[in-house]
């Protein structure tokens, strides 16, 4: 399984493409499809700031006790 950037990247792509496809002809299909692309990017990037959070905050606490 790939990591949250990676899917994030992923996602994008196929955000990228269904978009495309939404603008050559707007259709209920082709609106489902993006808006559901878009919801998973949504996603993705809430799970990746909390990865990039608890990363931060865990790094930040080692330095801090390593200095001391």
């Amino acid at each position: 399984m790939d990591d949250i950037h990676d899917q994030l990247t992923q996602a994008y792509l196929e955000y990228f493409k269904s978009n495309e496809k939404f603008e050559e002809r707007n259709s209920t299909r082709t609106h489902t499809e993006v808006r559901r692309n878009l919801r998973l990017i949504r996603s993705l990037a809430k799970q990746r700031m909390d990865e990039i959070h608890i990363k931060h905050n865990t790094t930040r606490k080692t330095k801090k006790k390593a200095q001391t």
